[in-house]
């Protein structure tokens, strides 16, 4: 089988297109980049990767696709790996030093959400209005704390002036036991993922990339291309 991608040039993208590929499954795209990122694994192996021909699809442009990102699939709260169409707001007045109102976040990473698209294409499974975010709840507060935090940081490693404050004493932001009544947003309806991904692989829908280690790869992408 073969899985045609069409435009993938986001981060949501890429990383759809590198997980189907370490699963062994050719992918047809167009995008030059594709290539030069997974070199190494195409040539080391038997999986292809291929700009023309057909296959099951996903869209990630809203063109027409057996799955269209935004549409079919419905994603919520992304945290992407740089800068680009997936970055929230917020995140973006946070890098420039700046505060906003924001709303509660689902976070999630895009490793988590590439994981399970990819599996939903193994299977050729059309879908239709599913929705896909993280499991737990962020408040603005919590989020930016994080964010604040490994910023710092990072710029502070870029230039080996660190501070006490920065290296130690950091607990993760929001872990204090909050009542299961309790939640400050709606959070999208998960259950039809989880029944999907149930069936696929056995697991459900359960995201693993804590929201540390997504920030972290969303920094140092950001700071790569700066």
């Amino acid at each position: 089988m073969a899985v045609l991608i069409v435009g993938a040039t986001c981060s949501l993208g890429e990383s759809v297109v590198d997980k189907l590929l370490s699963m062994d499954i050719d992918v047809i795209a167009k995008e030059k980049s594709h290539r030069q990122r997974n070199q190494t694994l195409l040539e080391y192996s038997d999986v292809s990767l291929q700009e023309t021909g057909s296959g099951f699809s996903i869209s990630f442009d809203g063109s027409d696709a057996d799955i269209v990102i935004g549409k079919d699939l419905i994603i919520y709260d992304l945290l992407p790996n740089r800068d680009d169409r997936w970055l929230s707001p917020e995140i973006r007045k946070w890098i420039s030093g700046n505060s906003c109102e924001a709303q509660s976040r689902f976070w999630l990473s895009v490793i988590d959400a590439a994981n399970a698209i990819s599996h939903i294409a193994k299977a050729e499974l059309k879908v239709e209005g599913i929705h896909m975010c993280g499991r737990r709840e962020w408040s603005s507060k919590d989020s930016r704390a994080e964010f604040d935090m490994l910023w710092q940081r990072t710029n502070q490693g870029i230039t080996g002036n660190f501070t006490t404050e920065t290296l130690f004493g950091h607990d993760i932001a929001g872990m204090e036991a909050k009542p299961i009544t309790h939640v400050d947003a709606k959070r999208p309806d998960l259950d039809p993922l989880h029944d999907i991904l149930l069936q696929l692989t056995g697991d459900g829908w359960r995201p693993l990339i804590p929201l540390r280690t997504a920030l972290m790869t969303l920094i140092a992408g950001i700071v790569d291309v700066n």
